[in-house]
């Protein structure tokens, strides 16, 4: 029932199968992330993404890991159902994970690193040389995105919730001065963003915070600023942002992962291209992770509903 996390369970249903191709790339799943879009459908915050399909009750996952048909390794993304123990995987959205993965690692990588390349690259054009400010670092999407921002050369400025989770920045991204790391629980990080860089302001905003600190989020922005927005609330709460900052000739874009799914084949094989390179390269890093099993649906999903989390669950 949406709504009531103490409803979630296990159903019995039945695979489709389109075409031929479908039993060669279907995967026997053994981990599966939960994500905040999950959250919110869980929680009934997010009616508008759920199926006019009343017996439809594989909603739930994003991203999965298991066995294709010749025993290979497969990680992957999907718009919905990705929390079963049996689906056919889209070619262009998966990939083999790497010998010194486990699964459990596998499982933290899909769904973040595709939002970040999707953002980052595909919307922000993030090049050497840039300052991107990324809000909610220990967070799966910020982790991730900090790992690629370094990777690339850029200088990355970042908020945390808590002690905690400051301590943890310092001990996982040792290159990030302690003065690049601010507080995500108000809007004093606009003053560290102006103090770190003369008042210019960074070239990239990857947003997750809402409300005042959105709008502080796109003060921060340089001239020709690039403003990237994974989080739901202000859109969904269709929220007004201040359009004087666009007289600085920056860009706003809303990102929306569901987008990869429904693409043509050619936008996809950028993705896939994208991450098999970062595979390659030791872009793409595993990250932390909390695992439950598969009885204690209802625990996982509150414990990162109530966002102390760090990395995936």
């Amino acid at each position: 029932v949406p709504g009531d996390l103490s409803t979630l369970c296990w159903v019995q249903s039945k695979i489709s199968f389109v075409n031929d191709d479908d039993e060669e790339n279907l995967i026997r799943i053994v981990y599966a992330s939960i994500n905040f879009k999950d959250i919110m459908l869980a929680s009934a915050k997010l009616n508008e993404y759920i199926p006019d399909k009343p017996n439809n009750n594989s909603i739930i996952g994003l991203e999965f890991v298991g066995f294709n048909k010749n025993g290979h390794r497969i990680m992957g993304l999907c718009s919905t159902g990705g929390m079963t123990n049996i689906r056919v995987a889209d070619k262009y959205l998966s990939w083999i994970i790497p010998e010194k993965w486990t699964m459990e690692d596998a499982a933290t990588v899909p769904c973040v690193y595709g939002t970040c390349y999707y953002a980052l690259y595909f919307k922000g054009k993030m090049k050497k040389g840039d300052k991107v400010l990324i809000h909610s670092g220990t967070g799966g999407v910020g982790q991730a995105a900090i790992h690629l921002a370094l990777y690339e050369g850029c200088e990355v400025f970042t908020t945390v919730g808590s002690v905690e989770k400051r301590h943890f920045i310092r001990e996982t991204f040792p290159s990030i001065p302690e003065d690049h790391i601010g507080n995500s629980r108000d809007t004093s990080f606009e003053q560290m963003i102006m103090q770190n860089t003369g008042g210019r302001g960074v070239d990239i905003v990857l947003n997750s915070l809402a409300e005042e600190k959105l709008q502080a989020s796109i003060r921060c922005l340089a001239k020709g600023g690039r403003f990237l927005e994974i989080g739901k609330f202000d859109m969904f709460s269709n929220s007004s942002i201040e359009l004087f900052a666009f007289s600085k000739n920056i860009t706003f874009n809303g990102i929306i992962l569901d987008n990869v799914f429904f693409a043509k084949l050619e936008k996809k094989a950028i993705l896939w291209n994208k991450i098999t390179e970062g595979l390659k390269n030791g872009a793409i890093k595993p990250l932390c992770k909390t695992v439950f099993e598969k009885d204690e649906m209802e625990a996982a999903f509150r414990y990162m509903a109530a966002g102390k989390h760090i990395g995936k669950v």
